[in-house]
C-alpha cells in the first residue's frame, strides 16, 4: 500500500468517510476521513461547525446575543458566582465575560452586587427575566439533545458525556497551572 492509500485509511477504527456537499451541487460527495475520524481537535471543530446553527435558533429563540447563553445558564445553577469564576468555567477572558455581564445587567437579565466574602468580587444572580430566559433555554437544550443522541444507547451518551467533560476539566486545570 502506497503512502496516500495508508493516510486514507489510517490505522483506526470507527467512521472513516463523511458526506460533504459539493459545490457542483447538492449531490453529496464521500470524503475520506482516514486518520482524522480519531483526532479530537479535528472532530470537536466539525462538530463545533455543525452545532453553530442550533446555537443561532437557541439565540434568535431566547433573543439574546452569542455567548449570552452560557453566561445565562452558569449563573442560574450557580446563583452568586463571581465573574471570575465564571470566566474560568467557560474557558473565556475576564474582560469577554465582564463585556457579557454588562450587556446582560443593561438588558435587566443579570444582577450584580458585591460578594460579601470578598467585597472585590462581584456575585451574580439572575433577575425574574433572566429566569425567564431560562425557561425559553431548557426546553430547547432538552430538545436538541435528544435529536442529537437520537438513536444512540444511554449507557453510550453517558459515557460520551463524562469524558468530554473529563477533556474539558483536565485542559482547564493545565490552562490554569
Amino acid at each position: 500500500m502506497d503512502r496516500t492509500e495508508d493516510n486514507k485509511t489510517g490505522d483506526c477504527e470507527g467512521p472513516h468517510a463523511v458526506a460533504a456537499s459539493t459545490a457542483a451541487g447538492p449531490q453529496a460527495a464521500v470524503v475520506e476521513l482516514g486518520p482524522l475520524s480519531r483526532e479530537v481537535v479535528f472532530l470537536v471543530r466539525n462538530l463545533h461547525a455543525l452545532l453553530r446553527p442550533e446555537g443561532q435558533k437557541m439565540r434568535e429563540a431566547m433573543a439574546v446575543e452569542s455567548g449570552s447563553i452560557g453566561v445565562l445558564a452558569l449563573i442560574w445553577i450557580n446563583p452568586g458566582v463571581s465573574q471570575n469564576d465564571l470566566a474560568a468555567s467557560l474557558a473565556l477572558k475576564k474582560s469577554a465575560v465582564a463585556r457579557t455581564v454588562k450587556a446582560l445587567e443593561a438588558e435587566g437579565l443579570v444582577a450584580r452586587r458585591r460578594a460579601s466574602a470578598d467585597r472585590r468580587a462581584n456575585a451574580l444572580t439572575l433577575t425574574e427575566a433572566g429566569h425567564e430566559k431560562m425557561a425559553i433555554f431548557r426546553p430547547l437544550s432538552a430538545a436538541l439533545h435528544e435529536r442529537l443522541f437520537d438513536g444512540v444507547p444511554g449507557e453510550d451518551r453517558e459515557t460520551f458525556l463524562r469524558v468530554l467533560a473529563g477533556l474539558v476539566e483536565r485542559l482547564s486545570r493545565g490552562a490554569q497551572d
